[in-house]
């Protein structure tokens, strides 16, 4: 990192940043040579100021704006000059001493460094800096007036302070700058080959031919050429994709991001209109080609395509890049920030929390200070108490549980806790042919919410030191049976079933037993986030296996169903282990067909069996003593001690949208997570606390 002596301190009245230029052309054997330089984001040209002054727009909205004006400007008269900002005598820029990009990337191994020249004393960085600010340098770009913010050398990394204040400043210097440049690093793997299939899929995307192209590629594995679909892959597998902090760096930049791999570069947008045009079009006839080109030469070779990133893209970054474009107000969650969180990797786990400042309401994250002395429970605590209070609701207490690592009080998600499922949410996109977001991303509109705790407003308060969360509510029911648990994401435990104790059936007779079993298994929301109503019975006449599935999709003319053999196995695992397991009565399996009817609809199968897919997982289907069914959190990374238990306490809290298994621990409780309870999701349970059958109390956690 470089040394104290390069810098000095930024003013904040002046929005000051620093900012580097790159000597253009430096022959290989030659370091890179960069100036670094402290300058103003305050310092507007006259033209940029008056523009500002009447534009309604902010952040990157407003850069953006400015983009499309300059350039309807220079239209009729374009010349290189005009469209190149990396030349001198460019004439747009917004400030006075020019413009800047913010350049996103993976800093790499700490030991594997390269040096460079920084205002002319010799300089170590991480070699995939070098080979990134050596690969501008070739192409002469970020020479002149037109600079580029790089943390590693723009920040002092050895000040706390300074760092500190940067981190919370990361909205403003990448929300406004002109470009982002995302750097996935030096070309190899084919990755050439990876950013020529991204362009054959916008051309097909723009032309509407995405379903004949699927038929041409079941016809013929190398309709497009051999090699192409692996390189994509591994493109995907970069460690770029994998690091936290370029999550709010990306999205921050939405459509003025560049995608810059070698040589080769793509627009933020046609990357991510090309990742959805795979899910929408490609996304199962891409696992045989994939197979194909990776046994090639390669008899051994890891032949399952990891989706982490691609789903990453297009369910995440491309949804948040076009929110922060089009207005920024659409703020996310606390359980989406936790998503996020999860997707990343971070070499401090308390920047699991403040890589992701940028991402949050603002009235959140003005109250948020980066404290690098604090301990990761600390600041895990902290930013769950900053929620409460300021949304005044306990919903952000649903994702904590006493199973994370870092010691935080159970009331406080632990951001790094493994067993989080990062598409289990209602509001999380289903897959299926009839859901295709046509050239968009995916809608995550929340739809009708749950209110278990009816209109009752949040009584709550917390201990002076933070530790303790103390609020009113009342217990309702307890934890009866409960189904396998999941050993990680693929198989299940039959043996850590417990049957249930209560002959109790909260739901009168077998007619609506079956209605609250079928609205159970897709927690009761349908695509869109409508609630769940008779069609999604379907999921009763599902198959459990896919081999008595297949042939009936066939002769149905079923074809996105008949082509799920690779993600079958969930529906299946969870069926097979379960079958046993009693409910209400009646063993698991006898609730359900391995027939699908002849009249049978293809749009209700697929919606409830893709509703199912999201609510099975990180859940364990549940009974309790008072004969209601549910879920309830499985533990799916962890060891058998370390679940919800039979005799477990629901209850519902003043302020908590969903009811919580709690735990009772020498007068005080644990969280468990958040329950789904059907017949107690919307207030019912309140009659309970009127009619005397539950009583109310303050809960104590830690």
């Amino acid at each position: 990192m470089p040394t104290n002596s390069i810098y000095s301190p930024l003013s904040e009245d002046e929005d000051e940043v620093r900012l580097i230029t790159i000597a253009p052309y430096v022959p290989r054997l030659l370091l890179v040579e960069c100036t670094l330089e402290t300058l103003s984001l305050k310092a507007f040209t006259l033209e940029y100021r008056n523009f500002s002054s009447n534009s309604k727009c902010t952040g990157r909205k407003r850069v953006v704006e400015w983009n499309h004006v300059r350039n309807t400007l220079h239209s009729t008269t374009p010349n290189n000059i005009m469209l190149d900002k990396h030349n001198p005598d460019y004439q747009d820029h917004r400030f006075i001493w020019g413009d800047y990009a913010a350049l996103s990337y993976v800093w790499g191994d700490p030991a594997d460094t390269e040096a460079i020249i920084l205002n002319g004393r010799k300089l170590l960085v991480q070699r995939n800096l070098e080979v990134a600010l050596r690969s501008f340098s070739s192409r002469a770009e970020f020479h002149s007036r037109y600079r580029l913010w790089v943390d590693a050398i723009c920040i002092n990394q050895n000040d706390m302070e300074e760092k500190s204040r940067q981190i919370r400043n990361m909205r403003t210097v990448y929300g406004d700058a002109s470009e982002v440049v995302a750097w996935l690093g030096e070309e190899k793997d084919n990755s050439s080959k990876a950013f020529d299939l991204i362009q054959v899929f916008n051309d097909a995307r723009t032309k509407g031919h995405g379903q004949l192209l699927e038929e041409r590629l079941r016809e013929d594995y190398e309709y497009l050429g051999f090699g192409c679909w692996k390189a994509l892959h591994d493109l995907l597998q970069r460690k770029y994709w994998s690091r936290l902090w370029i999550i709010q760096e990306v999205v921050l930049g939405s459509s003025s991001a560049v995608v810059c791999c070698g040589a080769r570069s793509v627009s933020w947008r046609t990357f991510c209109q090309a990742i959805g045009f795979l899910f929408e079009y490609l996304w199962t006839v891409k696992d045989p080609i994939f197979i194909r080109e990776s046994y090639t030469g390669s008899p051994n070779a890891q032949v399952i395509w990891e989706t982490a990133s691609a789903h990453l893209v297009f369910r995440d970054l491309w949804v948040l890049s076009r929110n922060e474009e089009d207005s920024g107000y659409d703020h996310l969650s606390f359980g989406q920030l936790l998503d996020l969180g999860k997707s990343g990797n971070c070499q401090d786990s308390k920047d699991k929390v403040y890589g992701l400042i940028g991402m949050m309401d603002p009235l959140v994250a003005t109250k948020i200070i980066p404290d690098y002395t604090l301990s990761p429970s600390k600041v895990y605590a902290a930013i769950a108490k900053t929620f409460v209070c300021t949304h005044g609701n306990l919903d952000a207490i649903r994702e904590g549980n006493p199973w994370g690592k870092m010691g935080a009080p159970s009331w406080a998600a632990d951001w790094t806790w493994e067993g989080r499922i990062r598409h289990a949410r209602v509001t999380a996109w289903i897959n299926g042919p009839f859901w295709r977001p046509k050239g968009l991303p995916p809608d995550y509109t929340l739809g009708l919410p749950f209110r278990a705790c009816g209109r009752k407003r949040m009584d709550a308060y917390f201990s002076d030191n933070g530790w303790h969360l103390t609020c009113r509510g009342f217990l309702v029911d307890e934890v009866d049976g409960l189904s396998a648990r999941e050993y990680g994401y693929f198989n299940w435990a039959e043996n850590t079933i417990h049957q249930p104790k209560s002959n109790r059936n909260a739901y009168g007779n077998s007619e609506e037993v079956i209605k609250a079993l079928y609205r159970t298994l897709v927690l009761d929301r349908a695509a869109g986030g409508v609630r769940a109503s008779q069609r999604h019975a379907a999921i009763l006449t599902m198959p459990s296996e896919f081999v008595n599935a297949a042939p009936q999709f066939i002769r149905l003319g079923w074809t996105w169903l008949s082509n799920q053999g690779m993600y079958y196995f969930r529906w299946s695992g969870w069926r097979l282990a379960n079958r046993k397991m009693m409910v209400l009565g009646k063993y698991l399996d006898e609730y359900f067909s391995e027939f699908i009817p002849s009249d049978a609809n293809e749009f209700d199968h697929t919606e409830a069996y893709s509703c199912n897919n999201r609510t099975s997982q990180g859940r364990r289907f549940i009974t309790t003593m008072n004969g209601y069914m549910g879920w309830a959190p499985d533990n799916m990374f962890d060891s058998d001690q370390n679940q919800v238990q039979p005799g477990d306490k629901i209850a519902i809290l003043f302020g908590c949208s969903t009811p919580i298994v709690v735990r009772s621990q020498n007068g005080y409780f644990q969280v468990l997570g958040e329950a789904y309870i059907h017949g107690l999701m919307d207030g019912e349970a309140l009659a309970f606390l009127e009619s005397g059958q539950c009583q109310d109390q303050y809960f104590t956690f830690y």
